[in-house]
């Protein structure tokens, strides 16, 4: 049992080791990411993208056949001419990031809204009329970082370390018994 014991130990090094991230998967993970933004149909739509971890950057922002390039940043905001629309739309802004060498890209949505009759806008930038009655366009966050999703390899690690860990501890009781 000692014998197996010290195999089942030295199998479980191995593949760790094997499984361990190189300095070639080490920091830096460059990544980026561009606000959300709701607006009427036919107004400008302002969209932010931000690069991390925060390194000047040149950005190329794509919508329709629109496009914004900024170079040296670490975020970039543009406007948009957008169309008028009758039914809720979502549209599709782009960013091309360059920095160090890597090119990566992340998008963003440009959601649109029929042109409201009542206007209860007063024109203060704000998207409301400023009594309580209106309604802004809410916050307007960006993508999720990326924290590691692709550990699934560890997961599965995990899980049969817990198998193997129950199948000792019923084994020893059996011999114990």
């Amino acid at each position: 049992m000692q014998r197996f014991r010290l195999t089942l130990a030295v199998a479980i090094i191995a593949t760790l080791t094997v499984l361990a991230p190189s300095p070639s998967q080490a920091y830096p993970v460059y990544m980026c990411s561009i606000t959300d933004v709701n607006v009427e149909g036919g107004d400008l739509a302002e969209v932010t993208a931000s690069v991390f971890p925060q390194i000047p950057s040149d950005f190329e922002l794509t919508y329709q056949s629109q496009v914004h390039t900024d170079e040296g940043v670490t975020s970039t905001t543009a406007s948009f001419e957008t169309n008028e629309v009758d039914d809720p739309t979502d549209t599709t802004v782009v960013a091309t990031v360059t920095t160090q060498g890597e090119e990566f890209s992340c998008a963003g949505t440009i959601r649109l809204f029929p042109d409201d009759d009542d206007d209860d806008d007063d024109d203060d930038g704000d998207g409301d009329d400023d009594d309580g009655s209106g309604g802004g366009d809410g916050g307007n966050g960006g993508l999720l970082p990326n924290t590691g999703g692709e550990r699934l390899a560890w997961l599965i690690i995990g899980g049969i370390l817990v198998l193997v860990g129950g199948g000792v501890v019923v084994a020893s009781r059996r011999r114990g018994a």
